[in-house]
């Protein structure tokens, strides 16, 4: 597309700077300001043509040193000069038609006229047939377009007013002509001037941002999205924002967020560059402390201690000990565990599991975190089963976080065993598991066998 740019302004600039010399040469013979005015404005619009080429190709050349971003801003400046120009064109052929208005200078009526006009018009044709459907992306094909199509409406025009003359009309029909074709002129060269002026200033479409916004907002994890800007350098569009995922997630979790919103930028806007800058949630209640305030509310509960929360694959997976009278009963305990886990798969969304270890109040304990290992699960499994007090293993969970391996067993009681004589139990167990795996943070949930 970059070298279809240079080679459409070649074609564009070779065919008008023909009807130039063409033009220009039957005005003078037939002394027609409207064609006259004609091959000024083809001889202006081949210069802009000239400078909208050299300006391309500047645009073109990789960063270096010195333009970091590239050199995508010179494009924009080549639609402003041709935008400047034409105004200034159109300013001159309306004056100079106001003089001849009040002076109605003769214009010699010779059939050769026609053909100069047909030839532009063939001209014109070929310009805007070469650049159409090519300006989405280019302010200077757009610029070239304009001028293609100010051609055309400039060439019916001093058709229209030699035409005019030609069969008898009064000779000043010409240079009103030419009035129209100013106004036409200066109208389609402000609105030129302006998108390139924006451009160079950084300014950007209020729905493209907000579309930006959208799709990040949309990126599952982001709960904010802040300090966003956008801008275009040439055909590049390149975005900056900050954005807030939960504090739990760890970091290949939120790389894979930030890689997220990258594939859907560009997705909408084509080539373009983002930066995410990841804070945790910051005015929100930390998720820690919202899964401590759920799980204590619970009837019961004493206590909450050594609560981990960790998003693996777009998933929260949750941990914590819950302090509880040590005469309860194991089927007691076991209810609380389950009022806890209700509780905090109600009000926070993506729970993939929640283990929670229950414990007899005033005593100390530890745990946390998952990744599965079939190896590390079959020698989990021999450990809890040993266990002559634990009736039945009913789930083990094993997951990597932050290079620790955490482990988390399901198992279950006869009725009447005390908290106080289960929680000895699944102890010696921890003790037993982290006798194999050192490094490892052991969380053992129990229940009453049914």
């Amino acid at each position: 597309m970059a070298f279809g740019k240079v080679r459409i302004l070649q074609l564009s600039f070779i065919a008008i700077a023909s009807a130039v010399v063409i033009e220009g040469l039957i005005g003078l013979v037939t002394n027609s300001l409207a064609i006259l005015s004609d091959a000024a404005h083809a001889l202006f619009d081949s210069l802009t043509t000239l400078i909208l080429l050299i300006t391309t190709q500047l645009s073109l050349k990789p960063p270096d040193e010195e333009h970091l971003y590239g050199h995508g801003k010179i494009e924009p400046i080549g639609g402003l000069i041709g935008g400047v120009a034409l105004i200034g064109l159109a300013t001159f052929l309306m004056i100079e038609a106001g003089i001849r208005i009040h002076t109605n200078v003769t214009i010699v009526h010779l059939p050769i006229g026609f053909w100069a006009v047909g030839y532009t018009l063939a001209v014109d044709f070929f310009r805007i047939g070469t650049i159409w459907g090519q300006t989405e992306s280019s302010l200077t094909l757009k610029a070239s377009l304009y001028h293609a199509f100010s051609d055309f409406a400039s060439t019916i025009i001093a058709l229209l007013g030699f035409g005019l003359t030609y069969i008898g009309f009064d000779d000043r029909a010409d240079a009103t002509a030419s009035i129209v074709l100013g106004s036409l002129l200066i109208y389609l060269s402000i609105g030129l001037v302006r998108s390139s002026g924006s451009e160079l200033s950084d300014a950007i479409s209020k729905n493209v941002v907000e579309d930006i916004r959208k799709e990040i907002l949309s990126t599952k994890g982001v709960s904010v999205c802040k300090e966003l800007k956008a801008r275009r350098v040439g055909t590049k569009t390149y975005v900056e924002t900050t954005i807030c995922v939960p504090d739990s997630m760890g970091l290949s979790e939120a790389h894979d967020v930030a890689s997220q919103i990258e594939t859907s930028i560009f997705r909408l806007c084509g080539d373009s560059s983002v930066t995410v800058h990841i804070e945790p949630v910051g005015a929100e209640k930390p998720i820690k402390k919202q899964i401590e305030s759920l799980a204590t509310v619970v009837k019961g509960v004493k206590g909450v201690h050594n609560l981990s929360s960790v998003y693996s694959r777009g998933k929260l997976y949750i941990t914590l000990h819950a302090l509880v009278d040590p005469q309860l009963s194991i089927e007691e305990a076991h209810t609380i565990a389950e009022k806890i886990e209700e509780n905090l798969k109600r009000q926070i969304e993506d729970i993939e599991n929640v283990t929670v270890h229950i414990e007899p109040y005033a005593r100390k304990l530890r745990a946390e975190f998952i990744i599965e290992d079939a190896e590390v699960q079959k020698m989990i499994r021999q450990i809890v089963e040993a266990h002559p007090n634990i009736r039945r293993l009913n789930r083990i969970v094993t997951y990597l976080s932050e290079k620790r391996r955490y482990i988390n067993i399901d198992c279950s009681f006869d009725k009447s065993v005390s908290v106080e004589a289960m929680h000895d139990t699944v102890s010696h167990v921890e003790r037993e598991i982290k006798k194999r795996f050192k490094e490892a943070v052991v969380t053992i949930h129990a229940e009453p066998l049914p």
